[in-house]
């Protein structure tokens, strides 16, 4: 039914219109899927020595469906292990037709690396919606190909 989530009331609280109280509760529904990471922003602050967020596809007959960007879901060591696998890839033109909004502060590498992520929903533009990392996965990491 493509829901946000699902919305309870405790039978047993009492309801006050227009405030919020703890007799409701909102579990959301969380979508998990793989992509193709085909690429990072450029980091700021605290991330200036990795990346800001990973830029996502999915294959798409003999190219790429561009799926928007994934900046949650690293803690600082996760950061690091996810660059460092980045470094490994040729860089690379652009490999999706679409010219997203941070195409100037991003750097688009080989599309080797798979990550899992959860995200809300696609949005119309079919990108994800609250996308949120959780884990390159190791069995299906391609190597580069000698040149």
């Amino acid at each position: 039914m493509q829901l946000e989530g699902i919305v309870a009331k405790d039978k047993n609280s009492r309801d006050h219109p227009g405030k919020r109280s703890s007799g409701w509760f909102k579990s959301k529904t969380r979508q998990r899927t793989e992509c193709v990471v085909i690429g990072y922003t450029k980091g700021k602050g605290d991330r200036e020595a990795a990346f800001g967020a990973l830029q996502l596809a999915e294959p798409a007959g003999s190219g790429w469906l561009y799926r928007g960007k994934v900046g949650t879901g690293f803690d600082v060591k996760l950061l690091k292990n996810v660059y460092s696998e980045l470094q490994k890839y040729r860089l690379i033109e652009r490999p999706i037709k679409e010219k997203p909004l941070e195409h100037a502060n991003t750097v688009w590498a080989e599309p080797r690396l798979i990550c899992e992520i959860q995200y809300a929903s696609l949005t119309e533009n079919q990108t994800y919606r609250e996308p949120v990392f959780l884990r390159l996965l190791p069995d299906f990491i391609r190597e580069p190909e000698d040149d």
